[in-house]
């Protein structure tokens, strides 16, 4: 039996305790920590109320936080390049760890590049844009060329119309981009929308960031997953920020929030983790979800609190007149507005397979997509028909298109959509061999939407509504759902998941996996090629000994198909390079009702 102690060993470093908000104070000459911050307000056209505010108060935290800090306000073009230029000196310096940007003001996008806005920039043309404003590309060039450093760069920009009429590109916002290797890419609002620029001092994003980031133990991706929830609330869903991140180790702002707990506040925070998840499994109370993920930004549950949340948001307010107002201030009652939301009825007429949108505008799979691989004989679509059915050799089904966007692979929704009689076929084969071992058939029998249930061949396999395994045949039922699929298919998504596993012959065995999505890739299985996800995980199979296996996985999901196109799963014994489990998993066959909601 695996004991909470020898369990918790296993899970990284967790930080619980809350600093209190420090006041401004010098920057320190720490060489280690550098920024820049820019805040422009006085555009000639379309002025700003809160940028500088904005970019003052984060100098101040930054500073408190021991960075060395180059404030920049109002700053016309000359000026802008040449801080970007003392900025790119101060992180090549090879004492630098961690770099920090942060902008209030104006951005654009042309051409999927991004342009900050100068106050002194006058633009009537896409030309005068490019010549005129700073492109974003500068900064990250400059991230590029130093090594051995962390960077952020925080864009709380995307205001409306820049220009005040002079000048109106042709998509609104900033366009995603990846991020490159070690940084990380926060943007105030989605790719193509606009941020709020709010009645307070502080914008709706830049004052929950502050927030956050005035938290000592603040890890800084979990800080702003936080962010992104108090915003995405408290603007009833019109603003929603993202990042992008490639980092690979956590950062902090606060040197002391990165603190070694003992075994016995690991095991706390796991108790509290499970206890917070055992209340809430079965609620139909978005709140909460909602405290789950401000408390447990990284737990394992977080992805399955993210769907389900989504879930609630995905749903249309009763009363539209709330849907235009102006974002209030966070508060119970725009978090409870979630729980008086009717559902979106999906459509169930057939569309031209040619003509489905683009991977940036959101997308409701009705019932009755058919995918090239139906055969041409099959009876009309009805409200029931199946959606898709994929088979051998055919052309797999296009419900995203491919990314015109040459900086970024994409982002979508999981768009998991289980019905009854669902049906999927494996071929399973050595990977080493590729010698086909087997064939694994499931077909889904029952479907629980309040239960979060899914049951495969009549409770045989058990699934969360996000696919997530409950009961695998091989593996035995879990204590919590294997939390291996995201609420959001992007690259650099990273999360983790834990659970035991009781086999009725093989006994208990604890997994422990850090995932992270590597790849937007066409995947050939079974002579159809797939525009999937790659994800891999890494971690270890520990048995109630404490002997273990380490594990590699990788899956290719595609959004919007309920199962995996393809999987494969490497296990070593302990110390050996040697594989003891070489096994693929690839796609055969696929018979699949509905899709859902795929928004990108």
């Amino acid at each position: 039996m695996i004991t909470r102690r020898m369990f918790v060993k296993t899970l990284p470093v967790l930080a619980s305790a809350l600093g209190a908000v420090p006041g401004p104070i010098p920057a320190s000459e720490n060489a280690s920590k550098v920024s820049l911050v820019v805040g422009n307000s006085a555009y000639p056209r379309m002025q700003l109320r809160n940028a500088v505010n904005d970019a003052r108060d984060v100098s101040a935290l930054l500073a408190s936080a021991g960075f060395t800090v180059d404030l920049q306000l109002e700053v016309t073009r000359s000026a802008f390049i040449e801080a970007i230029q003392r900025f790119g000196s101060a992180v090549q310096r090879s004492g630098t760890k961690l770099a920090v940007f942060y902008y209030a003001g104006h951005g654009v996008q042309l051409d999927w590049r991004n342009y900050l806005l100068p106050v002194d920039a006058q633009v009537s043309t896409g030309a005068e844009l490019k010549s005129q404003c700073i492109d974003i590309g500068l900064l990250l060039d400059t991230f590029a060329a130093a090594k051995d450093t962390n960077h952020v760069a925080i864009l709380d920009a995307c205001r409306n119309d820049p220009f005040g009429g002079s000048y109106k590109p042709a998509q609104s916002g900033l366009s995603q981009v990846d991020a490159p290797v070690g940084s990380l890419l926060a943007y105030s609002t989605s790719p193509g929308s606009v941020a709020f620029d709010g009645e307070r001092k502080n914008g709706l994003y830049t004052g929950h960031l502050i927030r956050e980031w005035s938290r000592h133990d603040a890890n800084l991706e979990n800080a702003l997953k936080r962010v992104r929830l108090n915003v995405r609330l408290e603007s009833q869903g019109k603003q929603v920020p993202w990042e992008s991140t490639s980092l690979e180790s956590d950062i902090f702002i606060f040197d002391g929030g990165r603190k070694q707990l003992t075994d016995a506040e690991l095991e706390n925070y796991v108790r509290e983790d499970l206890a917070a998840w055992e209340r809430i499994k079965s609620s139909q109370n978005a709140d909460d979800w909602v405290e789950y993920l401000r408390t447990f930004p990284d737990g394992r549950f977080a992805e399955i609190a993210q769907f389900r949340l989504t879930q609630f948001l995905a749903l249309r307010p009763a009363i539209s007149a709330a849907s235009t107002a102006t974002p209030a201030s966070a508060s119970n009652t725009s978090v409870n507005a979630l729980n008086t939301l009717v559902p979106v009825v999906p459509p169930t007429s057939t569309p031209d397979t040619a003509s489905l949108p683009s991977q940036t505008a959101p997308m409701n799979a009705p019932k009755s997509i058919a995918s090239a691989a139906t055969e041409t004989a099959s009876a009309p679509e009805t409200a029931e028909a199946v959606a898709i059915i994929i088979a051998q050799g055919k052309p797999a089904p296009r419900l995203t298109t491919a990314s015109q966007n040459p900086y970024s692979a994409g982002r979508f929704t999981l768009g998991r959509l289980y019905s009854v009689d669902d049906e999927v076929t494996y071929r399973i084969s050595d990977i080493l061999t590729g010698l086909e071992t087997s064939r694994l058939r499931i077909r889904i029998t029952r479907v629980d939407e309040q239960a979060d249930l899914v049951e495969g061949d009549d409770g045989r396999w058990m699934f969360d509504s996000m696919g997530n395994e409950i009961v695998n045949p091989s593996y035995g039922r879990s204590d919590v759902p294997a939390q291996t699929v995201p609420a959001e298919l992007q690259i650099g998504k990273k999360w983790s998941a834990a659970w035991t596993a009781v086999h009725p012959q093989r006994g208990a065995r604890t997994f422990r996996l850090n995932l992270v999505i590597t790849a937007r890739e066409t995947t050939r299985v079974s002579e159809v090629d797939f525009d999937a996800f790659r994800i891999e995980a890494r971690g270890n199979l520990i048995y109630p000994d404490g002997s273990f296996r380490r594990l590699e996985r990788r899956y290719w999901i595609v959004p919007g198909l309920n199962f995996a196109v393809k999987a494969e799963s490497v296990a070593y014994t302990t110390a050996s390079l040697i594989p003891a489990v070489v096994e693929r998993r690839e796609l055969i066959s696929l018979r699949q009702h509905k899709v859902g909601q795929l928004t990108g």
